[in-house]
């Protein structure tokens, strides 16, 4: 069983799952049907102390109180966008800074859930790269922002579906990750659907087959390039794992018949955005359950990307569907307010940025000399 221990030594119980809530009160002599009691009180009532789970004797709430501790994230700041996309500003603990963001559309409310604090994938078009790794987030911090989320906005706001596309790479903390989809899927948790819930990846091979096994949650792949030269000049994990070794792992991915693996493309112009490269992601997707995912690049005044003309995009995807794939085109959201994809970690005032760079420059400013090599590792990376 994971432990998260303050100074003081009580435990966070809110990165339990409740197998192991159960495991502990019994070792600890209480009754097995309290570790239900307790864990609806956590994720369903959101209760901050063991005092308010009423009808937990008191004698559990006190040996809780002694062994254990309620995490909460800080709330830092809330923006709102003038499209109605709210992101929230949260601080851990020690103080480090992540973000979600609240995207309603149509009756359907997504909230982008971060996993770690910064990110050590270091995509040089995703500004949450700048930051380097911070930290892995625990279970309890990826679980408490849908939690806090709701505890947050109006009923309007009710939180539809989950997708971990926010700070950080999820698959990098598959440990940590796992059980907070534990609480998100338990009924006597947060009680969302397997449906709702996708976990994107920008390509950790190993780690596909160990979620395909442990969760039947949906499946997104940062592909972004269509060529391995192309992919590891934007994604520096293609060094680790190759493009082709990743397509061949999403071929093998036991698959339930109504699933499909999204392939998220971010379209930066002149770079992957011709016709050509249209061509070659057809032949790619051969013999893979997929549905492409296209993203125009939301410019900011830190990179000198440029976002594809309108045209440049609906032509990409009418060769795709052209061609027998199910192409569709994101809708940029919470630009204003820097929550758009891509834009993650923009505010942190630790994040060290030049202004206007090209993917050229971000490459070599990251590899060069003076490159802080311990803040974009992979060699913890399995």
């Amino acid at each position: 069983m994971p432990t998260f221990v303050r100074a003081d030594g009580r435990i966070d119980i809110k990165s339990l799952t409740l197998a192991e809530i159960e495991a502990a009160l019994t070792g600890l002599g209480s009754e097995r049907f309290r570790a239900v009691q307790v864990y609806k009180w956590l994720w369903q009532r959101g209760v901050s102390r063991f005092d308010e789970m009423t009808n937990v004797a008191r004698s559990v709430r006190e040996l809780l109180e002694e062994r254990f501790y309620i995490a909460f994230l800080e709330v830092v700041a809330v923006q709102a966008s003038i499209d109605g996309t709210h992101k929230f500003l949260w601080a851990t603990e020690e103080g480090h800074r992540i973000e979600s963001v609240m995207i309603p559309d149509d009756g359907r409310n997504t909230l982008c859930v971060s996993s770690q604090a910064g990110c050590a994938m270091a995509c040089t078009f995703c500004l949450t790269g700048d930051l380097g790794l911070r930290r892995h987030l625990r279970p309890s911090e990826i679980a408490n922002q849908p939690l806090q989320v709701r505890q947050r906005l109006d009923a309007q706001y009710r939180i539809s579906n989950i997708v971990m596309m926010g700070m950080g790479e999820p698959l990098h903390n598959l440990d940590n990750l796992l059980p907070a989809l534990e609480i998100y899927l338990d009924e006597q948790a947060l009680n969302f659907s397997h449906r709702k819930i996708t976990v994107s990846t920008v390509g950790l091979v190993p780690q596909l087959q160990k979620l395909a096994e442990s969760t039947p949650v949906n499946l997104a792949v940062s592909l972004n390039a269509t060529t391995e030269e192309q992919r590891r000049e934007v994604m520096p994990i293609t060094r680790k794992y190759s493009m082709q070794a990743l397509l061949d792992a999403c071929r093998e991915l036991p698959l339930k018949q109504t699933k499909r693996i999204t392939f998220e493309y971010v379209m930066m112009a002149g770079f992957n955005d011709s016709l050509a490269d249209a061509q070659r992601l057809v032949r790619l997707m051969r013999g893979i359950k997929s549905k492409i995912n296209l993203i125009p690049y939301n410019e900011n005044p830190a990179r000198a990307i440029k976002r594809p003309a309108d045209g440049v995009v609906r032509a990409f995807q009418h060769h795709l569907v052209a061609h027998g794939l199910q192409a569709s085109v994101r809708i940029t959201r919470g630009r204003d307010i820097s929550a758009a994809c891509g834009q993650l970690g923009k505010a942190d005032p630790d994040a060290a940025r030049v202004e206007g760079t090209s993917i050229a420059a971000i490459r070599i400013r990251r590899e060069g000399e003076g490159y802080d090599a311990s803040r974009f590792a992979f060699d913890d990376i399995v």
